[in-house]
């Protein structure tokens, strides 16, 4: 998202300014990410196991997506509606080689599921 939106430097040195710039885009980040984790939820669901969901991909979407929702012409329900059209632009075709972030964010899946006999009751 910095990159996307060059959000490397903050031109002003008041602090008043570098605040009323800070806070909009720390909204903008968690309307973002709630975009892109729906986005990316969906995906995944309806997905095979080799179908890679491209990030950069789906942070440009998201990003597009809550600026067009701001300006008031997108809702997420247009963007889940569009979204079976989409995917041939987010998802990869299988590799030989599998991606990283694919196979860390697959691990980290696996070991947030909780595990039926290792749950212990609070009193």
């Amino acid at each position: 998202m910095k990159q996307l939106l060059r959000l490397n430097q903050i031109r002003s040195k008041n602090r008043t300014s570098v605040e009323a710039t800070g806070r909009p885009l720390l909204v903008a980040w968690a309307l973002h990410e709630g975009t892109t984790t729906l986005l990316r939820t969906l995906l995944s669901a309806t997905a095979t196991t080799e179908t890679v969901v491209s990030s950069w991909l789906l942070s440009g979407l998201g990003l597009d997506t809550v600026r067009q929702q701001v300006e008031g012409i997108w809702s997420e329900t247009r963007l889940q509606a569009c979204l079976p059209r989409l995917r041939r632009f987010l998802c990869s075709r299988p590799r030989r080689r599998v991606q990283q972030e694919s196979a860390v964010r697959a691990w980290l899946a696996q070991r947030a599921r909780p595990h039926f006999g290792s749950q212990r009751q609070v009193a």
